[in-house]
């Protein structure tokens, strides 16, 4: 994996449709991150849509969870997938950390800037679903760079093959998850994206530690919400 020279450098790829839930709460807040932002759990079951317009049809292989107030329901080619609504959606995210001819395109969640100020995690940290056609069987590896192996996870119903990578540079660290869809064709995966800056090169008391915990949980609670088209 490489790092970043410049934030949003990972960009490129798919045209979005998007269903706004009916109303806006304040979601739970994500600790380090000033008590803005949220680590509130996904939504529970029933309440899809479908690309274009509202619909209360599911993907084919599963039934998403209701998309909570304050949260966006997004569906894409293939998948469908929520985050508050606070995040920034990218239907052109391009990673790029495999070198060229490598890109891997997708659908980005860019959290909320609000998450970042005042702590050292990078605003361009991210939650994105992405595809790699050739992948087969599905599996995390593929999608990073130097990858290191994790057990494999269930969460509602969807099983997950897991590795994990990190990088450094220049007072920045890179960490990653990849969660790639066991049986998924063509191969799907998220990835969580953590990009932070050296706490020590900051003046003292001028920022604060981010909450690492709090924005996993924040991120796992999207992946919950991931329906999927075509599972083997």
């Amino acid at each position: 994996m490489q790092g970043l020279s410049t934030p949003f450098n990972r960009w490129g790829g798919l045209k979005p449709a998007l269903v706004v839930a009916a109303s806006a709460v304040v979601l739970a807040g994500c600790g380090a991150r000033g008590g803005e932002g949220s680590s509130s759990a996904p939504p529970a079951s029933g309440e899809p849509a479908s690309s274009g317009a509202p619909s209360s049809t599911p993907p084919a292989s599963s039934t998403p969870p209701a998309t909570m107030a304050g949260w966006v329901r997004y569906s894409e080619a293939g998948f469908s997938i929520a985050a508050p609504s606070g995040f920034t959606p990218d239907p052109a995210h391009d990673y790029t950390a495999l070198g060229p001819g490598k890109d891997i395109k997708g659908f980005a969640l860019t959290i909320p800037a609000s998450l970042a100020k005042g702590t050292n995690l990078g605003a361009n940290s991210y939650v994105a679903v992405e595809t790699l056609p050739g992948t087969t069987p599905c599996a995390a590896a593929p999608f990073l760079d130097s990858p290191t192996a994790a057990p494999s996870v269930t969460t509602n119903g969807i099983s997950y093959s897991v590795a994990t990578g990190s990088d450094a540079g220049a007072g920045n660290f890179y960490d990653e998850t990849v969660y790639a869809v066991q049986g998924s064709s063509p191969c799907l995966a998220v990835r969580y994206y953590i990009h932070s800056l050296n706490i020590g090169n900051f003046t003292p008391g001028t920022v604060k530690a981010f909450d690492r915990a709090a924005l996993v949980a924040q991120f796992d609670a999207i992946r919950a919400t991931l329906t999927v088209d075509q599972i083997k």
